[in-house]
């Protein structure tokens, strides 16, 4: 057996901190879920008080329950705290609630990270056993890293008790040349016009409605609108059959017909219905000359009483509720697409519009802040307009949100790598991370989901066959503290979810299924992004008049069949009496559920006959994201969760001597509450395995569990997979509309 220092100190060490830890944050779960909110004040001192009570409170209820020594319990707590004070020094604008969750989880995290790489460079694994536990720790450590992202998005929205960034107020004498535009393409012409009509009701003296027709190949479709224009004093209707779709629409009006008197560009999708205060509300914030674009939240209507539409926009709103009003604070907004204005001098001066990028939105955003411009996210919604309307039309949207973050992400990952501030890179630490997470890695939440069902699936079967035993054992800790990271993190993410908008446990639970139901869809968006440069489209189902079971089933038949294979694997494992396997295995068939459960709730929706039309046009729409014909498959991700299982498969069949967990130093005087030694295994014995006195290792699985935000919805309240969990699978991030 192995050692860390003499007699194993070390690893015994590493598992009291663990479980100190575990315990540390589930009170400090609970510190947050009752008073996150209500705590408005932010201080150092009650910070650091409180971080010490959680400490010492998580040590001695550790201490009493698995019956550890009190030496290690005050060496554990003493640990737990550090990372606690760190974290209270560097946030000392939140609420002690906030800043000793964040500190605890950290702590518990780390702690986990530790005891997984001691047991991977412990002595006696197989060259493939130690490969594949490298792959579990990176694993586990990248699905760590964006949980603990989504955490902090949460917590910073919630927990934050004063602002740190300093905005000048809007100038309402700052009265600029506006010019609204609206891209259309094969729109029904009845809710464009309506769109129109709500923007001449606009209460600002200087507006020009500029309504861009882009490829519309009926002129039944879009004559209708053309008519309604003419004549009208601040409506212009352009026709055009321009390259580059919505960007290259955009930049040929800005080049060829906008008036050079135009100061600020706004853009409308052609479905919003916008307040008359918009312009009011928010011009008045470019008088400062540094700021080069404003944006407001993306709202929605036409969805109050049906579950579905209702479960859409209460995902949606996660992200315009606590990831913008975050970013704000380190100046690090998107553009969103819709709802948005922007200094029209900066953006011809950065290029215009990027033709290349499938969310050039956001891209566009980061180009500016890059220059060294500032953004304003006002948080008051201020125009509503319609989401998509079928199962199949949210899957094609999230997958182009996605596939542009991962094109975000490759072109400019150069500028968002920490490093000193140039005339060239403005963009300072705070902006970096944000857009490496909130941007680009988000999107990799859900492909590390699809990692660990792999391992998951692999474990089974060679749990279930006797053909090896798993390199890392699953006993003690090692489930104690994912099992504690994925339940605080569920919780967290649901209290967040109904702080931020008001809603019951009922649709809070709609909601974070429609986060999970992407997780595929964002997979595929994700592989795809890594091995295309260009945009591509993601082939939906036509979408039948009626629709019924069987085609909701047909809308998300990969998630179908992957829920129903672990949902079989979790029986195969209950037989086996394999529990904390079983509950990954149901948990993580649940995951892909969401997606036929969310399409079957789209099949009962009642639609208006307005919508009813809407909806005809959605598949042609969601089709001009498609640049070159390309079709996303699943190629990609199956290919990569194919080369995981096999890596895991050959190492867990071969993994050499497995280590064992040690005896912890027990208080014979208070014997613990809970047992957590390993106990023998009734799995099958693996040759070269050597489990120590009275132990003997048992085949178990990786840890891994699914997040919670947003959802971090990355989001919304966007949702990772790993031993810790905080922000739900598919977690939306609208960069584009």
């Amino acid at each position: 057996m192995f050692r860390w220092g003499r007699g194993g100190n070390g690893l015994k060490v590493l598992l009291t901190v663990a479980l100190t830890a575990t315990s540390t944050l589930i009170l400090s779960t609970l510190l947050l879920l009752l008073t996150g909110k209500r705590l408005r004040f932010a201080s150092r001192a009650a910070g650091v008080l409180a971080a010490a009570v959680m400490c010492v409170a998580g040590a001695w209820g550790a201490a009493r329950l698995w019956g550890f020594l009190d030496s290690n319990m005050w060496a554990s707590a003493a640990i737990t705290g550090a990372v606690c004070l760190v974290v209270v020094l560097a946030l000392p604008h939140w609420n002690p609630a906030g800043q000793v969750f964040m500190g605890s989880y950290l702590a518990a995290a780390g702690s986990y990270v530790a005891l997984g790489a001691y047991l991977t460079a412990a002595p006696g694994l197989s060259l493939w056993g130690r490969v594949a536990s490298l792959l579990l720790l990176i694993l586990e450590i990248l699905a760590l890293i964006v949980s603990g992202y989504f955490a902090f998005e949460g917590c910073d929205r919630l927990c934050r008790a004063r602002a740190t960034r300093r905005v000048m107020a809007p100038d309402p004498s700052y009265l600029p040349l506006v010019s609204l535009q609206v891209p259309a393409y094969n729109e029904p012409a009845d809710m464009l016009i309506e769109t129109i009509k709500s923007l001449e009701r606009i209460d600002y003296p200087r507006l020009e409605i500029l309504v861009v027709d882009n490829n519309t190949e009926d002129p039944q479709v879009w004559q209708p609108v053309a008519d309604y224009c003419s004549g009208r004093p601040r409506v212009r209707f352009v026709h055009i059959d321009a390259e580059g779709f919505k960007a290259g629409a955009l930049n040929l009006v800005m080049a060829e017909h906008l008036s050079p008197e135009v100061e600020i560009i706004g853009v409308v999708d052609a479905d919003y219905q916008v307040d008359p205060h918009y312009l009011r509300e928010t011009v008045g914030y470019f008088a400062d000359q540094n700021v080069a674009f404003v944006q407001t939240p993306q709202d929605y209507r036409e969805y109050e009483g049906d579950a579905y539409l209702t479960a859409c926009y209460d995902a949606y709103s996660y992200f315009f509720h606590a990831s913008m009003p975050s970013r704000n604070e380190r100046n690090s907004i998107i553009f969103a697409g819709t709802m948005g204005l922007i200094r029209r001098q900066v953006l011809e001066k950065l290029g215009g519009w990027p033709e290349w990028c499938i969310t050039e939105d956001s891209e566009t955003s980061l180009r500016m802040l890059k220059a060294g411009y500032a953004g304003v996210y006002v948080e008051q919604s201020m125009g509503r307009g319609i989401m998509p309307l079928t199962f199949a039309a949210l899957k094609s949207q999230r997958f182009r949100w996605c596939f542009g973050g991962i094109q975000i992400l490759r072109k400019h990952w150069r500028s968002l790598l920490p490093g000193k501030r140039t005339r060239a890179n403005q963009l300072t630490l705070g902006q970096r991370l944000d857009y490496v997470f909130g941007t680009g890695l988000v999107w990799f939440n859900d492909v590390l989901y699809l990692g660990f069902t792999a391992v998951l699936l692999v474990t089974a079967y060679l749990t279930l066959s006797g053909q090896g035993a798993f390199f890392r054992p699953l006993f003690g800790a090692l489930v104690l503290l994912p099992a504690a990271l994925l339940v605080s993190g569920l919780f967290r993410a649901l209290w967040s979810l109904r702080q931020l908008t008001g809603i019951g446990v009922k649709r809070s639970l709609l909601a974070l299924l429609n986060w999970l139901s992407m997780s595929w869809t964002v997979s595929l968006a994700t592989s795809q992004g890594m091995v295309r440069k260009r945009a591509v489209f993601m082939r939906t189902p036509k979408e039948a008049e009626h629709q019924t079971v069987w085609s909701a089933l047909g809308a998300a038949k990969a998630e179908t069949v992957l829920a129903l294979v672990l949902w079989a694997a979790a029986v195969a494992s209950a037989v086996t009496g394999t529990v904390f396997l079983t509950l990954l295995f149901l948990w993580q068939g649940t995951v892909y559920a969401s997606a036929p459960f969310m399409s079957w709730l789209s099949t009962r929706t009642v639609l208006s006959p307005q919508l009813q039309e809407r909806r005809r046009t959605e598949a042609a729409r969601e089709r001009m994201a498609a640049l070159f014909g390309y079709y996303a498959t699943g190629a990609a991700a199956l290919a990569a969760v194919a080369l995981v299982a096999a890596i895991f498969l050959i190492g867990g069949v071969q993994p050499g001597r497995i280590p064992a967990l040690p005896e912890l130093p027990r208080d014979p005087a208070k014997p613990p509450l809970i047992q957590i030694d390993p106990s023998p295994s009734v799995g099958p014995s693996v040759p070269g395995t050597t489990p120590s006195p009275g132990q003997t290792a048992t085949p178990g699985a990786p840890t891994t569990t699914p997040p919670a935000p947003t959802t971090g919805p990355t989001t919304p309240p966007p949702a990772t997979t790993a031993p810790a969990t905080t922000a739900p699978p598919g977690t939306p991030s609208p960069a584009a509309s």
